[in-house]
């Protein structure tokens, strides 16, 4: 009874966690029901487009945790860490990419973003070199 009510309650949050990340990222404006009042109204615009990437950026990790949370309780393999890392940067970058959109282009959301290609790229042939190193005859 309690892994069940331990269950429900990780599947309650981690969709949770799924539709804040949804809504920040996929909204036009990042002040919404699940943040904290933002006055942007005293920030110069390139502090309010940097204070929204960030926002935008940080809601891909959310994204990220709330699938892994809700991944974990229906799945019966233990999760690999490079497989965990993969998702929560994979969803940062989904994160950045909707900044770009709602925000706009500057030198700096470039560079981070390709940065963060760059790593999610060298984690994933990681990840994969080291499956295939596995060897599953135990």
């Amino acid at each position: 009874m309690r892994a069940l009510i331990a269950k429900t309650v990780l599947v309650i949050l981690g969709g949770v966690m799924i539709a804040m990340a949804l809504i920040t990222m996929l909204s036009p404006e990042v002040d919404n029901k699940f943040l904290p009042p933002i006055n942007m109204i005293n920030l110069d615009s390139a502090s309010e487009i940097a204070l929204a990437t960030m926002i935008r950026t940080y809601a891909g990790f959310w994204l990220g945790c709330g699938y892994l949370t809700i991944r974990f309780v229906y799945s019966s393999s233990k999760v690999q860490i490079g497989s965990v890392l993969l998702y929560i940067f994979g969803c940062m970058i989904l994160g950045r990419c909707s900044s770009l959109f709602f925000e706009g282009y500057n030198s700096h959301s470039i560079i981070s973003l390709i940065l963060g290609v760059i790593l999610y790229l060298a984690l994933y042939f990681i990840h994969q070199h080291r499956k295939n190193q596995l060897d599953y005859n135990l």
